[in-house]
């Protein structure tokens, strides 16, 4: 007998006065149940306003914002509930964080061989995604493959939302399958996640240098050997 492949739901964070949300912001001008969010990535969510009196808001630029019922949204990005302004990552404190994981000092600080590594899986995964993502069957047979090595089918319950997505950092893009398997998302949204989730990895490794690769090849920049930029070393 087969077995059954089961992607995880998205998880759903809701905000709003009522004791009830996951995010409770008791402020007049806030509706009880105002808008909520759509787990997407550790850093990407879907910000869908719920009908809301007084709206949902997003900075559009540094100096207007603009009424929306619906946006992808970044942790960095500023957003208003009614007239309260807030970044989105002061209402998610434990979104992006990685607590499994230890930063450990390295002998050489300009050596980032590891992690250039990991971004071949980002590279690789992020065509085969895109072509495959408006096919809920293709996703979930990637996921039989991907999913079933990286997490165990009690995961979500037991290391929660951001826990969860924690576990398949090391995962390159595949950790969006979950998201792109949805059906709370449209085919435009998947896209542009995708696009903003490459955009975001497929950078130099080095923090302190961030140089987006573009659509230069991985072959060519293990070629290169290291940034030329900060002189990070990414192939010995």
């Amino acid at each position: 007998m087969s077995s059954v492949t089961t992607i995880p739901e998205i998880q759903t964070i809701t905000l709003g006065r009522d004791k009830t949300n996951t995010v409770v912001l008791d402020y007049p001008k806030i509706s009880r149940s105002h808008a909520r969010l759509l787990v997407c990535s550790p850093t990407s969510f879907i910000l869908e306003d719920n009908g809301s009196k007084h709206g949902t808001f997003f900075a559009d630029t540094e100096t207007s914002k603009v009424q929306i019922a619906r946006k992808l949204v970044d942790l960095e990005d500023e957003i208003w509930l009614a007239e309260y302004q807030f970044k989105l990552k002061e209402l998610l404190p434990d979104a992006g964080n990685s607590p499994a994981e230890k930063i450990l000092p390295k002998k050489d600080p300009l050596d980032f061989t590891e992690e250039f590594a990991l971004l071949q899986k980002v590279y690789d995964e992020y065509p085969l995604l895109r072509k495959n993502c408006r096919n809920r069957e293709k996703m979930i047979r990637l996921w039989s493959v991907v999913g079933g090595s990286v997490i165990g089918i009690t995961t979500v319950a037991t290391a929660g939302t951001f826990g969860f997505l924690a576990m398949l950092s090391s995962a390159g893009m595949s950790i969006l399958i979950p998201t792109l398997s949805s059906h709370l998302l449209s085919t435009d949204e998947k896209l542009e996640l995708l696009e903003k989730e490459y955009r975001q990895r497929y950078r130099c490794p080095n923090p302190v240098c961030r140089e987006p690769f573009g659509n230069r090849e991985y072959e060519m920049l293990e070629r290169q050997k290291k940034c030329q930029r900060c002189q990070a070393v990414w192939v010995e």
